[in-house]
């Protein structure tokens, strides 16, 4: 009965070790796409890529007067790079989703989805 108790214990130590891990690498991994979004070259990206989307951006004659970035829309992408959101104008529904990469080993914007409510505005 005690050696089984033992074993019991091992195995619940050794997964609970690989959770501990698993979640400190979590933690580690964010920390650095923090790190990269808030970067001068993330926010250089950040603004040439609204400017392609509206060429008066960030000016006062622009669509896109203002963006913040969403600090806790940051995620992994599954395929690689880094997620994140763009608000525009403080308007909730105002919005761009930014996937940063670094396929080319240089930091370069990958793609972004614009909402809904922003496109309609920028058409006009």
């Amino acid at each position: 009965m005690k050696k089984r108790l033992w074993i019991i214990g091992i195995v619940v130590l050794f997964f609970g070790g690989i959770g501990v891990k698993h979640h400190v690498d979590q933690v580690k991994l964010h920390d650095e796409m923090i790190k990269i979004v808030k970067s001068d070259k993330a926010k250089k990206l950040f603004e040439e890529d609204l400017r392609t989307l509206d060429p008066k951006a960030l000016t006062t004659q622009g669509v896109i007067k203002t963006y913040a970035i969403d600090y806790n829309s940051v995620k992994h992408n599954p395929m690689g790079g880094i997620m994140v959101v763009l608000k525009i104008n403080n308007d909730p529904k105002l919005y761009v989703n930014v996937d940063l990469d670094k396929d080319t080993g240089q930091l370069e914007v990958g793609g972004d989805a614009i909402s809904v409510k922003l496109d309609k505005r920028l058409e006009k």
